[in-house]
């Protein structure tokens, strides 16, 4: 058996709208993220089984989960003499959190069955097949989330980049609590309240931003790059559809949050400190002010590894 671990992520991280995304890793151990776990099956036939802490909404017919839609997909089109297959998800993930959801279950998916094939495809290849899915799910090729998810780190990426993603260097004390507080948003919806388009200062000032802070990064100078961190394309018309944001960013500048993002298309919140103490003050603020009894906050740091095998039988690989 193989089981592969991909890390939950947080698109946009403020400043990069839809192309810009990272990473994460909790401080204290747990792995925050879907697990995907592949052996050969027993039956002779391809088995599919959702489990996990969030795997009861996802109870519908299995042909509408994404995991095994990435499974039918990759024998029909990638490895059609792979042999019969049992994949389970175990779905650890909150759907609609804003925390890259619906990219770790595609993403595990397909490296999980990459490997049991042994089919040794390329980054690019890998990266266009989780895209072609992350589609059926928020109606674009987004990377945001599927990237860093899949190759770890803070990621610039999109269909124009070489290799569809740039690893961009960020600071290790960054401190990132991400505060997911109870509730879904559905991704479509959150696309729907967004402008067709933007008066040109608007565009320029994102440009000039994400430009400012990606070369400032890889100067090194991450204070000043963290400066730079403010969305003016989504937030505005998305934070009154998250009940709690607006107050959580009133307050938390006030606990020493430098940055107060709305994760992907939300509802978790991002806040980013350099200080390990303050960031252990806005996590208990926003697990005493932000969330519901389903909600949770973890302190995280960026997760450098992005998807790995977490377990791998002996004698189960398929050669």
């Amino acid at each position: 058996m193989i089981e592969v671990f991909a890390p939950a992520s947080s698109g946009n991280f403020a400043v990069g709208f839809d192309v810009l995304g990272a990473a994460l890793a909790p401080v204290d151990g747990t792995l925050l993220g879907d697990v995907v776990a592949i052996a050969a099956s027993s039956s002779g036939q391809d088995e599919f089984l959702c489990s996990g802490d969030y795997a009861e909404k996802l109870s519908g017919p299995k042909e509408d989960n994404l995991a095994y839609q990435c499974l039918i997909h990759f024998r029909e089109h990638v490895a059609s003499d792979m042999p019969a297959c049992r994949l389970e998800l175990k779905k650890n993930l909150p759907i609609g959190s804003g925390l890259g959801s619906s990219a770790c279950s595609v993403v595990a998916a397909f490296v999980a069955l990459d490997k049991y094939a042994n089919t040794q495809l390329s980054q690019n290849a890998l990266l266009e097949l989780m895209a072609d899915f992350e589609e059926k799910v928020s109606g674009g090729r987004h990377y945001d989330n599927i990237a860093p998810c899949y190759l770890g780190g803070l990621q610039l990426c999109g269909d124009l980049i070489p290799e569809k993603s740039l690893a961009i260097p960020h600071d290790e004390n960054w401190q990132l609590v991400v505060a997911y507080p109870g509730f879904a948003l559905n991704t479509a919806k959150a696309r729907e309240v967004l402008p067709k388009q933007v008066a040109m200062h608007t565009s320029i000032d994102y440009g000039q931003r994400l430009s400012a802070f990606t070369t400032l990064c890889f100067g090194g100078d991450f204070d000043k790059a963290v400066t730079l961190m403010k969305d003016d394309l989504a937030e505005p018309y998305r934070q009154d559809l998250i009940a709690g944001f607006t107050q959580a960013r009133d307050t938390l500048p006030k606990l020493g949050a430098d940055v107060i993002a709305i994760s992907g298309a939300g509802p978790t919140l991002l806040a980013l400190t350099k200080s390990a103490k303050q960031a252990q003050a806005i996590d208990a603020w926003l697990k005493d002010n932000y969330l519901n009894e389903q909600g949770f906050s973890h302190i995280c740091k960026i997760d450098n590894d992005g998807t790995r095998i977490i377990n791998k039988g002996e004698n189960d690989v398929v050669a």
